[in-house]
């Protein structure tokens, strides 16, 4: 892997997706990989959605990571 896909994977893992409560990408693929597989799920395990927006900003990009990476090989997060 040259070093700008090495950095490319890391501000992506880094990337915050809730950013009332400065979460990163990372956590809530964790989540997911560990069997979270609800928006309801991710916000209890991670503890987005409950922010100043209540979930209003990330909820979106959560539904689209379960989307993607639900019954995903875990290997793969």
């Amino acid at each position: 892997m040259d070093p700008e896909d090495i950095k490319v994977e890391w501000l992506l893992q880094n990337e915050k997706v809730c950013i009332c409560k400065g979460i990163p990408r990372k956590r809530f693929l964790e989540a997911i990989k560990n069997g979270a597989s609800s928006l309801q799920e991710v916000n209890r395990i991670v503890g987005s959605g409950s922010g100043e927006c209540k979930g209003e900003r990330c909820s979106a990009e959560i539904e689209r990571l379960l989307a993607l990476y639900s019954g995903a090989d875990p290997k793969q997060l």
